[in-house]
């Protein structure tokens, strides 16, 4: 161990990989590390720290069991021979103390903000960076790629298949031998894609944004390893509240279509909504699946089965009672499955708890968004409905400082608006920003044909905001006229006098798609150099190049708000450790940054959040002034109050 500690000192960077067990193998503060394999330029190495078998099989026996049914069975157990002597995690670590700990060696891995966590227990502090990480550089060069996989990658572009049995899912029941060469191959193909993605990262141009993902995977490692405290009896009553509010809204919808079906079915939903009445509503269809997409592409038989049927889609049939208790439904399902039994496990269907000891732990993400914007899984936290909405309202009611602790909450004011008067430079967007008008009333009035100072507060709401969200998500007309609550023919028309009001919004989108267009292949550039490619830019196909224009007009300003969040990220988590040691970044989510902080300290957190939001950093990359709402509060859904 000293020789390989003394030949890594020699590297300026090295791969690794670590095995966890237990039943919290996957929360980086509780897990047990029993395996840690180390690969750099002249270091290729696994270690053992306890794996409880040995490779040689010696036997079998039977183990009384039971199916997921109830019923009672005996399982066959294969008997191992004892494992050889192994040395233990705190004497492993120990050595290795000046290689993780050094300032100056880079540490890679395939999913650092998991590896990098779990062995900081052993140091008492998280080792320091540089870091980096295949899958972050992978997806810089190929966002578009479905599949981040280490085993994946390392078949397609080497031709090597090393795990069939999906070892580490639980690393105990393999034989020695058998581990050990699956956790040395994922860190000698980690090690070998990585070199090969930089050397992509250097020749695509990113070596800016990369810098800034690279920085950013310290502060995950931080929040991942913190966790974020939640009110475990108020989730636990949550729960009771949306499975009672459930059976109420399934019989509504069964009520309105006159009828009993699957609502969770979305053949029999598509049977209710779009077949001929009277058994079905006869609803005219317009959005598509995936699937139906493909169907499409290939040529087959048009049916009904082909178009969607979730939230977005069944919100543009506003004054249809099947689609409307449906939607109902849907969104009470999505709270109570997507949210509270996501954090607190359902044992009736396979799902573990998230939370330990009064904290949600969840895995934030760098990647896996084609706009780069964060995403987060185990559970997702990022998709929490916007704190303007009374679901939203009522799941962030369920995070809650400790005692003697306050949460700081900021959050960007209208940071898509604020992207796209940058971009357009000019204009009546551009101008109001200037000027301090609130941007979703200079495009309400600019939609009515009104003046600023005339526009109500719901016109403001239906109208400007959605102008705002229409632009910068590229949504289509259902989903416009949805928002706006008017008819479809109405919306077209607001759109219309909008655009000959604002012309310079448009004619920017235009330049943005014809741009991208001409370079090979199609894409846009991010405020900070991301890219976002779109294939279909310039199809043939009239729909998929209409889509495409939407995705990559999208991309450039939800990507240019997400470098933003990044850099703020980056920045408040360095100004808290150097002034508030104590406080830290607790979970973040769409413009989001909550942090927890002693209460004496709470509105000093939030002051130094503010800056590094709003701060000199990040305004000289804007050419309009970046605002921030912000509140200490003992629970997140107070600081919209």
């Amino acid at each position: 161990m000293r020789e390989v500690r003394d030949a890594l000192l020699q590297d300026d960077s090295f791969c690794f990989d670590v095995e966890t067990v237990g039943e919290r193998r996957g929360v980086p503060k509780f897990n047990p590390v029993t395996w840690i394999s180390i690969v750099s330029e002249h270091v290729g190495v696994v270690i053992p720290m306890g794996h409880p078998i040995g490779t040689k099989v010696v036997g079998q026996h039977k183990e009384a069991s039971v199916f997921k049914t109830g019923r009672e069975y005996n399982r066959t157990v294969i008997d191992y021979e004892p494992p050889p002597k192994q040395m233990t995690p705190e004497t492993v670590f120990g050595i290795l103390e000046p290689v993780f700990m050094s300032e100056t060696i880079t540490k890679v891995a395939q999913e650092i903000t998991f590896d990098i966590p779990t062995i900081a227990k052993y140091y008492g502090e998280i080792p320091p960076g540089p870091y980096d990480d295949p899958k972050v550089t992978h997806w810089l060069l190929d966002e578009n790629e479905p599949a981040f996989g280490l085993k994946q990658r390392a078949k397609n572009i080497y031709g090597v298949v090393y795990d069939k049995e999906d070892t580490g899912k639980c690393v105990e029941k393999h034989p020695f031998g058998k581990v050990a060469h699956y956790c040395y191959m994922d860190s000698l193909y980690a090690w070998f894609l990585w070199r090969r993605d930089l050397a992509g990262i250097a020749s695509e141009g990113l070596t800016k944004v990369h810098a800034i993902e690279k920085e950013l995977m310290g502060v995950l490692c931080s929040m991942r390893l913190a966790g974020t405290p939640v009110d475990v009896p108020r989730i636990t009553t949550m729960r009771t509240t949306l499975r009672e509010r459930l059976l109420v809204e399934e019989a509504a919808v069964y009520k309105a279509a006159k009828q009993e079906f699957n609502l969770n079915s979305p053949p029999q939903r598509q049977a209710i909504l779009y077949g001929p009445k009277p058994e079905g509503q006869g609803l005219r269809v317009w959005r598509m699946t995936d699937g139906g997409k493909k169907k499409q592409k290939a040529g087959l038989p048009k049916d009904i089965t082909w178009y969607s049927t979730d939230a977005e889609t069944l919100e543009s049939y506003p004054t249809n009672p099947v689609a409307k208790t449906l939607l109902q439904y849907a969104q009470t399902n999505k709270l109570l499955t997507g949210f509270v039994e996501a954090w607190l496990g359902n044992e009736d269907v396979g799902k573990e708890t998230k939370i330990f000891d009064g904290c949600l732990y969840t895995h934030f993400k760098a990647y896996g968004t084609v706009s780069g914007r964060l995403s987060s899984s185990a559970p997702n936290v990022n998709n929490i409905p916007r704190a303007d909405t009374p679901d939203g309202n009522l799941i962030r009611g369920a995070v809650v400082a400790p005692e003697g602790w306050l949460l700081a909450v900021a959050d960007w004011n209208q940071i898509e608006s604020v992207v796209l008067a940058h971009f357009i430079g000019k204009g009546k967007l551009f101008d109001g920003f200037l000027k301090g008008i609130d941007p979703h009333l200079v495009q309400a009035a600019s939609a009515l044909g009104k003046r600023v100072e005339d526009v109500t507060s719901k016109e403001r709401q239906d109208m400007g905001k959605t102008l705002g969200f229409a632009i910068g998500y590229g949504a289509g007309l259902a989903k416009i006229a949805s928002m706006m609550k008017v008819s479809e023919r109405r919306a077209k028309a607001v759109l219309a006098r909008h655009e000959a009001d604002m012309p310079e919004v448009y004619a920017f989108k235009d330049h943005v798609i014809q741009v991208a267009a001409g370079r090979k292949p199609p894409h846009i550039v991010t405020l900070l150099g991301r890219k976002r490619r779109v294939s279909m830019l310039n199809s043939p196909n009239k729909g998929q190049r209409a889509a495409a224009e939407r995705q990559l007009f999208n991309s450039l300003i939800q990507g240019s708000a997400a470098d933003l969040m990044k850099l703020a990220l980056i920045y408040a988590d360095d100004m808290l450790a150097r002034q508030l040691p104590d406080a830290y970044i607790s979970i973040t989510c769409h413009d989001e940054i909550v942090a927890l902080a002693p209460a004496e300290q709470a509105a000093d957190a939030l002051a130094i959040i503010t800056e590094a939001m709003t701060g000199p950093h990040i305004q000289k990359l804007l050419r309009v002034p970046l605002k921030v709402s912000g509140a200490v509060c003992q629970r997140w859904s107070e600081a919209k109050g």
